[in-house]
């Protein structure tokens, strides 16, 4: 009789009838297996030629690289990653997969003679509960915490603080500190600390509550029976582990222990157990695959083979590599349960991993929890708590009903939004949404009103049914729902919005749903979640220096030189080198699990940073294994392939993968950018338009002059952006504004002696009538900007230079018609004045810049039409009069900023160019040399010029 301490659990151990396992849940599943539960899939992958993989070539020959099938089981995209789901007797569809997953396991895996198995944390929790405690929910911990923070420290960013802290006395908690002496010691910041720590405990006492962190402590200080167990997987326990361990395991009962000088803590814990009762039993250490590896690690033995190491350029290349290995091994037949990915930043992996695993038809399923904001329900709550928070301003609100959980909208009220930027509920209303609902008439309610109001909105929008078709919103759903449930308490509290959708804020940043709710295929998870387990495949990602191990952090409230004193004074908490060690042992531990092949691998580049590969794998004495081909792992690589090397394609593997349309789309889009000679892809149409029917404006011959594609995209296809609305003065809006202004204030004006008499009243009333027939005064923050646009103006009816003396304005928006060249042309000019020389035609500009023309002999936006166009029009409408000058004003600049010279040849010659283009139908992606028609142009998405167009002028 006795409690016996095992180095390693084997299946030849004998186990007491009644005994019942504590052990995480992948221990379960895996560790407690027969030795040989792994045979089968090693003696498939000697069968198929995959021993020693990857070490051999994968795929031999040149060209194409042979491509892997679907994985059976891959199914559609949608049934790869669906979540099964039991219906519970509330009528809830829940997700129960991880659940279902474990029990059929645990039937599966553990002997007959066992009973049931749990965690040890669950274990605590029964106990606890039995003892009248309850366990603080990360809500109210958070809250309890800030009540803490607000009662020792005055500061202003109470919750900042106390999220400071958090981490902190929950380490102290774990460690078992007395916080009483810890108050007296001489560093005031640690007696700050203790205080917050004995607050924020004693807030928890009186609502009869622990926090997580003292679970352990508190299980084991009042233990009323004692039980046979087995403990399996906590290869590193923590004291409060420890001490709960030692207070419920009665007799006959077993600890699996790995006790090694790579972690003193565990000679510690040995000790301790030993002086408490406990015996240490010795076992043959067997000599399989990854106790080798170990003794490698240790130093004491060689690098087995079947163990290599991978480098890729990046972290997707990695990604893909590692996927394509799995999938040679699944196509194989090696089962998935017998393979398993290991990174140390499931994050950094999951979202890529995911992607990546859909794109190669192999089931993966990532372990790691995201906050509830990362989800489509908390994004779509985030996102309605900003229209309640803004007023329902446009972009918020127009985000909102768009979201997928909303599909509000249709497309034609999405076009009027668009042009009107409604701002309010009854904007909004005007346009046949209803948002009524989300209406508030006060500022401030009970919290069990306010949860009503959102539970009522989450209802009437029909949230969790649209949601249902992805496993993590059902999750998140659910998981809201509790948090709504405690976040009513106490109901009869008084909150404002701002605090109430703070709350809300804050539950969404803190609660966490699965990343991805499901069972089987193959799992990525952290090494620390596979403690105790075993497969006979593992690819550990991620192998470089800062993830494996991770890098270690100071704690800024309690730093490692704080707990190395504390330690000095029996005041025990994890030091710097114990957190190394834990780490060290951790890779240790992890070396054990592969009992046939393990495959470590790491992208040289991060985020734009160069990596090292991981200190453990030096201690190994790895080096890098050039892998050979790869085959093509999905129907997507296997395109590419075939793109770049089409005279290997047959007619049956084009037809399969769709290639034949898709080599068409890449044959145009090649030829885009190599510069060859424009097609029908390029305006190249080749259908005549008679030059007669067509009547241009001076701005379209500028267009059609500067690029023909431009002018073929805008007037021909019709291409336009979406209407919207004007948030500010735009370039166009503000030249009619000056225009429309001018115009009105020149009515009465003749000579420079009328402008004279002009004053600041009359300009005003001017303004006004041309600001309201432009309906400014709707874009936000008109009122103030309208007076520096009047000043403007002001200045330019000042200046001599606008209207000079012996001049005489004869006509102001003269509309005409007329031939140009052969070429139908109508338009308006802004002025035109009398000299004693003859009629001056004045064009007025917004900007101080001189307008590009169009293309001339050199390819330069240099030859002039509008003018030219301009006084040949006006000549013929004014016969008896000379044409003496033309003349481009800049209203901007208060002065004229050019006076274009007509070349008649060469404008000639320019409407040849139009008509050839017109009867030929060639509207060539052709800007001028300096590329002055691309700087303003709504068209670079359709005929996506860029590099090509540096090759051409080369």
């Amino acid at each position: 009789m006795g409690r016996y301490i095992l180095p390693e659990f084997s299946p030849s151990v004998s186990l007491p009838p009644d005994i019942q396992i504590i052990t995480p849940t992948k221990a379960i599943q895996r560790g407690l297996a027969r030795k040989d539960a792994s045979s089968a899939s090693e003696s498939v992958a000697r069968q198929s030629g995959l021993e020693g993989f990857p070490h051999r070539a994968i795929a031999e020959g040149a060209g194409v690289p042979p491509v892997i099938g679907t994985v059976e089981g891959g199914g559609l995209p949608h049934e790869r990653h669906r979540a099964y789901r039991l219906k519970v007797p509330s009528g809830r569809w829940r997700e129960c997969a991880v659940q279902e997953a474990i029990a059929r396991h645990t039937r599966q895996l553990i002997p007959s003679t066992c009973q049931s198995s749990c965690s040890l944390e669950s274990l605590a929790q029964n106990i606890v509960r039995r003892q009248g405690w309850g366990i603080a929910s990360t809500l109210l911990s958070r809250r309890l915490l800030q009540n803490a923070v607000t009662e020792v420290i005055k500061t202003p960013d109470v919750e900042g603080t106390a999220k400071a802290y958090l981490s902190t006395i929950k380490d102290l908690f774990r460690s078992g500190i007395n916080l009483a002496q810890l108050q007296q010691n001489s560093d005031l910041k640690m007696q700050q600390l203790a205080k917050i720590a004995i607050a924020y405990q004693k807030l928890l006492r009186q609502r009869n509550k622990l926090d997580s962190a003292e679970l352990y402590w508190q299980g084991a200080a009042k233990v009323v029976y004692q039980k046979v167990y087995l403990f399996y997987g906590y290869f590193a326990p923590n004291k409060d582990e420890l001490a709960l361990i030692n207070a419920i395991a009665a007799q006959d009962s077993i600890l699996v222990l790995p006790v090694d000088n790579l972690l003193t803590q565990n000679q510690k814990a040995l000790d301790w157990l030993k002086a408490q009762g406990w015996s240490q039993k010795n076992q043959i250490q067997p000599t399989g695959f990854n106790q080798r590896l170990q003794q490698c690690f240790k130093q004491t033995g060689e690098l087995p083979a079947g163990v290599s190491l991978q480098v890729f350029p990046n972290l997707l290349e990695e990604v893909r590599g590692v996927l394509t290995q799995v999938k040679i091994l699944l196509t194989q037949g090696v089962e998935a349960k017998d393979i398993v990915l290991v990174t140390r930043d499931e994050k950094l992996y999951g979202e890529t991993l995911i992607d990546l695993a859909w794109e190669y038809s192999i089931p993966v399923r990532v372990g790691y929890e995201i906050p509830l904001e990362q989800t489509r329900i908390g994004a779509w709550l985030k996102l309605l708590l900003e229209v309640i928070g803004d007023n329902f301003s446009f972009e918020a609100t127009a985000k909102l009903l768009a979201h997928p959980l909303a599909k509000y909208m249709s497309a034609e009220i999405w076009a009027e939004a668009r042009h009107l930027h409604p701002h309010g509920v009854d904007a909004w209303q005007k346009l046949g949404v209803d948002l009524s609902l989300l209406k508030l008439e006060d500022n401030s309610y009970s919290r069990s009103s306010w949860i009503k109001y959102l539970q009522d909105i989450l209802a009437a929008w029909d949230v969790l049914e649209k949601g249902k078709c992805w496993a993590k919103e059902v999750a998140a759903f659910y998981r809201f729902q509790e948090a709504l449930q405690e976040l009513a308490k106490p109901e009869a509290q008084k909150l404002s919005k701002q605090v109430f959708i703070q709350e809300i804020n804050d539950i969404l940043a803190l609660l966490t749903v699965p990343a991805q709710p499901g069972m089987g295929g193959v799992e990525l998870y952290n090494p620390t979640s596979l403690l105790g387990t075993q497969y006979p495949y593992v690819f550990v990602l991620g192998s470089a220096e800062g993830i494996l191990p991770t890098a270690i952090c100071d704690d800024p409230i309690l730093d490692f030189h704080s707990r190395k004193q504390l330690a000095k004074q029996d005041l025990e908490i994890e030091t710097a080198v114990d957190i190394a060690q834990r780490e060290t042992f951790y890779f240790y531990c992890l070396l054990g699990i592969p009992t046939y092949s393990i495959i470590f691998s790491y992208p040289e580049l991060i985020a734009r940073r160069l990596t090292l590969p991981s200190p453990y794998l030096t201690r190994l004495g790895l080096k890098v294994t050039s892998l050979d081909t790869l085959p093509l792992a999905s129907v997507e690589l296997a395109r590419q392939s075939y793109l770049r090397q089409p005279s290997l394609l047959t007619q049956p593997t084009g037809a399969s993968l769709l290639l034949p349309k898709i080599i068409k789309a890449w044959q145009v889009e090649a030829h885009r950018e190599t510069g060859g000679t424009p097609n029908e892809y390029e305006g190249m149409l080749g259908i005549k338009i008679d030059p007669q029917s067509n009547v241009f404006s001076a701005s379209q011959l500028t267009q059609l002059g500067q690029c023909p594609f431009k002018w073929f995209s805008a007037r021909l296809l019709k291409l336009k952006e979406l209407s919207e609305a004007e948030l500010d003065l735009g370039a166009a809006v503000r030249g009619n504004l000056y225009h429309r202004c001018l115009e009105l204030s020149l009515e009465q004006i003749k000579t420079a002696d009328d402008l004279a008499k002009f004053n600041q009243e009359q300009l005003a009333k001017a303004f006004t009538k041309a600001e309201a027939e432009l309906n400014l005064i709707q874009l936000p923050g008109w009122s103030a900007q309208r007076q520096e646009h009047l000043n403007l103006l002001a200045l330019n009816l000042a200046t001599a230079e606008f209207l000079p003396n012996q001049r005489e304005v004869i006509a102001r928006e003269t509309k005409f018609s007329t031939q140009w060249y052969g070429l139908n042309i109508k338009g308006r000019v802004d002025r035109i004045d009398r000299t004693t020389t003859g009629l001056t035609v004045i064009d007025y500009k917004t900007s101080g810049v001189i307008p590009a023309g169009v293309k001339d002999a050199t390819g330069k936006a240099n030859l002039d039409i509008q003018l030219a166009v301009y006084q040949d029009a006006i000549a013929k409408k004014y016969p008896g009069e000379a044409i003496d000058d033309a003349a481009y004003y800049s209203v901007t600049k208060q002065k004229t900023i050019s006076r274009p010279q007509k070349d008649a040849e060469s404008l000639a010659t320019f409407a040849e160019q139009v008509k050839t283009h017109l009867e030929q139908g060639h509207y060539p992606v052709a800007p001028d040399v300096d590329r002055k028609a691309c700087r303003y142009c709504d068209y670079d998405l359709v005929c996506r010029q860029g590099s090509r167009q540096s090759y051409r002028r080369e």
